[in-house]
């Protein structure tokens, strides 16, 4: 008796010592967690982003565990900061997987860092979703374990142009950053734009975290440009529209996605007055006031006009959508096959190439599709404009305007 008391104890202990290990851990049903990474701009220059991104992911974990979570497996995530620099997020990439054993990693917001990080996906064999625009992502820089779930920047100019020169103008300068998503927008609009029947007088690169964008801009506008494309963020973007109107006050103005992000139009003043900006998500809920939406936005915690309930904080929702969407689709992944460990992998791969989702809470920016052979999002978009010290939706794009000829075949790539 005294043999098998002691057993019992020698057992309860061993099973409580396997418990504090990390990684090992089970819930109540016997599961071990589905481990999904972040590697979120947490500080930097994208700090905002990183932020906003976060806090929706991590809502949406807290929804599907709420509901059961993943096939009856909880979710864990663990986010580690990219610092805004694609030299520290692919250690960070690494460290998720290697370290702390992650199944799946999103974000970043960053396109140098998207691109940095996706031979990384394929070498380590970890599906990868980005939130990131840059075409290339989808296109040359791209594999088959990563899926671009934002719109990319070719869909974004191409579902703008025909708006851009029937009502903004014809005759036009780009002014970007000079990094991987600023160069992709000047490229891509100069496409698009010149096959809608308008023309790119001159393009302009400018450095990130430029203070004084007059250098750039001072006679090198030419004096028959009607409007300007541009694709800068954050104090770049105070920077660029204050220079601007200095200099042109009344030159007509289209804002790549992003532009706005964060920025309260009311405090903006007359340098944004009128400006237009593509979107495929609208700041405020009148721009889109579904009952998907309603309640999407209650559960990250934003009102109607695009600020954080408790803070204050103006929420970057061009984007958010692209880290709250893929995680629902992944977990229909999972549960369609079975997926059980990370050698599983490659059925949630096929699974996820060529998905159809209905608008929902969890697809509440309307019907989306990935597209099979390159991993891009297709879906619609907006362009919004400030009018008034306010945000107005005064074009939606539909999914099919924005689609283009794949230039990759994804399927056909070994796993």
């Amino acid at each position: 008796m005294k043999r098998n008391g002691w057993f019992i104890l020698l057992l309860i202990l061993v099973v409580c010592t396997i418990g504090a290990i990390p990684g090992t851990q089970v819930n109540a049903a016997g599961e071990n967690p589905i481990k999904i990474g972040m590697i979120a701009d947490k500080t930097g220059v994208l700090a905002a982003y990183g932020y906003s991104h976060e806090k929706v992911l991590r809502a949406a974990v807290a929804k599907i565990n709420k509901e059961g979570g993943i096939a009856g497996r909880p979710v864990k995530l663990i986010v580690e900061d990219t610092e805004s620099k694609a030299s520290v997020a692919t250690l960070k990439f690494r460290k998720l997987v290697n370290t702390y054993g992650v199944d799946f990693i999103f974000d970043s917001n960053s396109s140098g860092i998207a691109i940095a990080c996706c031979p990384i996906a394929r070498e380590l064999k970890t599906v990868y979703f980005p939130c990131a625009g840059a075409t290339e992502i989808s296109t040359t820089k791209g594999n088959r374990y990563v899926f671009q779930s934002p719109t990319c920047v070719r869909e974004e100019c191409k579902g703008a142009a025909k708006y851009a020169v029937e009502h903004i103008g014809k005759k036009w300068v780009t002014v970007v950053v000079n990094y991987s998503w600023g160069i992709s927008n000047e490229k891509e609009f100069k496409k698009y734009v010149t096959k809608n029947g308008g023309k790119v007088l001159k393009s302009i690169r400018v450095p990130m975290m430029t203070s004084d964008f007059l250098p750039y801009l001072k006679g090198k506008i030419p004096k028959e440009a009607d409007a300007v494309f541009f694709a800068n963020f954050g104090s770049d973007f105070l920077s660029f529209i204050r220079d601007l109107y200095a200099i042109r006050p009344h030159i007509k103005k289209l804002g790549a996605v992003y532009v706005l992000s964060g920025h309260d139009p009311k405090k903006l003043g007359k340098p944004a007055e009128g400006l237009y900006c593509i979107t495929p998500y609208p700041t405020t809920l009148a721009g889109l006031n579904t009952k998907a939406n309603r309640i999407y936005r209650k559960i990250i915690g934003v009102d109607k006009n695009g600020v954080e309930i408790g803070t204050g904080k103006r929420f970057v929702l061009a984007y958010d959508w692209a880290v709250w969407e893929p995680l629902f689709a992944l977990k229909r992944a999972i549960e369609k096959t079975g997926w059980k460990s990370r050698k599983d992998t490659p059925k949630v791969i096929k699974a996820l190439e060529g998905m159809k989702c209905k608008e929902s809470v969890e697809f509440p920016q309307g019907n989306m599709r990935i597209r099979a052979k390159d991993h891009l999002t297709i879906t619609g978009l907006y362009v919004e404009q400030v009018y008034h010290g306010t945000l107005r939706v005064v074009a939606r794009i539909p999914a099919k305007e924005v689609e283009f000829t794949p230039e990759v075949d994804r399927t056909k790539e070994p796993f």
